[in-house]
């Protein structure tokens, strides 16, 4: 598979633009089919991980991982097109810098001191780690920011779509053919060709 970014630079900046907010809609769900099949290194756990700051004002993320036992909470960030694809491929720590909301910091919390911010999915849970999501990523990326964040580790949306392609998921497969059946709908129906 090529690079995932070329799909949406390829063409006028709107056609980016369109098909970086459609992939929005559903790029959360690749990642939860990728953890729920049997070779994926990770399980994901039925619920969402809500962390507490010392207010006990409290902030989900997007993932709770598992593995061999251990829990890992996960925030995914996969900006495609946004200020000109600078963020779509993970090069270095300073691309971490614009994410300033609470959510984010407490994640950054628990990558560097687990034990340091209170987590439940439902009930209390124990995290050893944290586990970040981007779009793509080059080696001495994923290298550096683990290096500077103390991340248990980065996953892609781009090497999850590639597992899946290569191990030819079916949940995935069908949730590919039921959204592109929806959206021919949706637009035979705007054509005036309801269907």
């Amino acid at each position: 598979m090529k690079d995932l970014a070329e799909i949406f630079k390829d063409g006028p900046h709107e056609k980016g633009s369109f098909l970086s907010r459609v992939f929005g809609i559903f790029n959360e769900e690749i990642v939860r089919i990728w953890a729920r099949d049997s070779r994926s290194p990770y399980n994901i756990h039925e619920k969402r991980p809500t962390l507490y700051d010392l207010d006990n004002k409290p902030y989900t993320l997007d993932f709770l991982f598992e593995k061999d036992g251990k829990f890992y909470v996960s925030e995914m960030k996969c900006e495609i097109q946004y200020n000109n694809y600078r963020y779509w491929r993970l090069e270095n720590p300073k691309q971490l810098e614009h994410h300033k909301k609470n959510a984010f910091k407490l994640f950054l919390k628990i990558a560097e001191d687990p034990k340091s911010v209170a987590v439940k999915a439902g009930d209390a849970i124990a995290p050893s780690g944290a586990i970040l999501v981007w779009g793509a990523a080059y080696d001495h990326g994923i290298k550096s920011v683990s290096e500077e964040f103390g991340f248990s580790d980065i996953l892609t949306v781009e090497n999850c779509i590639r597992d899946l392609v290569q191990w030819s998921n079916t949940e995935y497969i069908d949730l590919l053919e039921v959204y592109e059946s929806w959206c021919g709908a949706l637009f035979g129906a705007l054509k005036g060709h309801p269907a």
